[in-house]
């Protein structure tokens, strides 16, 4: 039973997160060191280290290995592994502060070899994330030392228990979507933050060919050039910003017309248009993809093989379906998938 329960610990979470099927994935390495006040009893020194990576919406889980070095008795110190799961970390794709929630347990072996342990953790971090690749993380859990493994919170006396606190340093690779994003929003193209043309080399904004009703929607999107990149937003009011799928929204919407709020809808609404630029009419939706089988980014056709669309890395601007000298846009024309017209 012993040696099933440690292959399930061990085997399970491990083939999760470095399935191949995950490349797209945000990662992370992380290290930690903190303190574990024990109610009762000496408190214990926490080291740790684990690798994380985000999963479906919001959450992510990640694979720890510990060691609570106890300050009274060598013999009560605990070494052990186990999962965890996450809730919102990685969902800010930017530098700058978030919190997040994190729980888990981990299976635990005293340093004496007498007896194995559950360790029942949950609790809110805060995470600061750097321009680089990395970032600091406080944690403050309750940490609960079950002793009773083959019960469910089976507590007996001597069990240990108290408040956790933890600083961490990690190292962040891979996605940039939040994919495990972030809730993440299945409408951001994880890899534009470094693919497409800068705003110092972004193509220039044509005439608006097309008349009525579907001039007054391009130009409405290009109104808002410049506003900055914000998840699920549809707005130019003061804090506003657009996500890619909220600024095609808003641009049909503040015409009265109807259209889906997210990319995956947006990219069945009205009637599909040959990929072709010369079919294209401006107000058309642009969809694009960097994952098979899923539309993950659109954008607003405005004419002369530019659309307007909302960035993380640069906000609301337009972007080429042509391919020019110095290869800036072919990452979008590579990816565009499919057009569709809303107005006939």
């Amino acid at each position: 039973m012993k040696h099933t329960t440690v292959c399930w610990f061990l085997i399970v979470p491990l083939s999760c997160l470095l399935h191949p099927g995950s490349a797209r994935a945000q990662r992370a390495v992380d290290a930690q060191i903190g303190t574990w006040a024990v109610e009762g009893s000496a408190d214990a020194t926490l080291y740790s280290a684990a690798l994380w990576r985000s999963a479906l919406g919001p959450f992510g889980y990640s694979f720890r290995a510990l060691g609570l070095i106890d300050r009274g008795l060598e013999d009560n110190s605990l070494y052990g592994f186990g999962p965890e799961l996450t809730l919102l970390r990685g969902h800010r794709d930017r530098a700058g502060l978030s919190a997040y929630a994190a729980g888990g347990v981990s299976l635990a072996f005293q340093s004496n070899g007498s007896d194995v342990s559950a360790l029942w953790s949950a609790g809110l971090g805060l995470e600061l994330r750097a321009p680089s690749l990395f970032s600091v993380t406080v944690e403050a859990r309750r940490l609960v030392e079950d002793t009773g493994v083959n019960g469910f919170w089976d507590l007996r006396e001597g069990d240990r228990q108290g408040w956790l606190l933890a600083l961490g340093l990690s190292v962040r690779w891979g996605g940039g979507s939040g994919s495990g994003g972030a809730p993440t929003d299945p409408t951001r193209f994880p890899a534009d933050a470094g693919a497409g043309p800068s705003s110092a080399t972004q193509p220039a904004v044509p005439s608006v060919s097309a008349s009525g009703l579907q001039r007054e929607i391009v130009e409405t999107a290009l109104a808002a050039m410049g506003e900055p990149y914000r998840w699920g937003g549809t707005s130019t009011d003061d804090g506003g910003g657009f996500d890619c799928s909220g600024l095609v929204w808003y641009a049909y919407h503040s015409h009265g017309v109807t259209v889906p709020r997210v990319s995956r809808d947006q990219a069945l609404a009205g009637r599909a248009i040959s990929r072709n630029v010369d079919a294209l009419a401006p107000g058309d939706i642009l969809t694009f993809s960097n994952r098979p089988g899923v539309v993950t980014h659109v954008g607003l056709y405005i004419g002369d093989a530019r659309f307007i669309h909302a960035t993380t890395s640069g906000g609301v601007r337009i972007g080429a379906l042509d391919a020019p000298a110095d290869g800036n846009d072919s990452w979008y024309l590579s990816r565009w998938v499919g057009a569709r017209r809303i107005l006939d």
